[in-house]
């Protein structure tokens, strides 16, 4: 089963960031999403009207599949870069404490 996973960092706060490996591809079959105003996937599912499409289905599903991946894609680098930013944060913020400790216990 060829598949593709992205091992990336999630960010949580300022202290803590986890490591994670999420499946990006292939995107999995997505059950029991509760959308406030939509009818339920049951219901959905018992309906029996045709629909028409325009563009054709493929397209559709296709332009959606592209804009998923792509904001998926972009949700890893925003937490990656958020993580990476946040430990600059707290590095640095240790390096000032440590400098003024070492001030302080050099005028003593």
């Amino acid at each position: 089963m060829d598949q593709v996973q992205i091992v990336a960092t999630r960010f949580v706060n300022t202290l803590t960031q986890h490591p994670v490996c999420t499946e990006f591809l292939p995107v999995g079959e997505i059950r029991a999403l509760k959308i406030p105003g939509v009818r339920s996937e049951e219901a959905l599912a018992a309906d029996t009207t045709e629909a028409l499409f325009e563009p054709s289905p493929e397209f559709v599903l296709n332009y959606l599949l592209s804009h998923y991946l792509d904001i998926y894609i972009y949700q890893v680098l925003l937490n990656a870069k958020a993580s990476e930013q946040s430990a600059r944060m707290v590095s640095m913020k240790n390096a000032t404490d440590s400098a003024e400790t070492l001030i302080k216990d050099s005028e003593a």
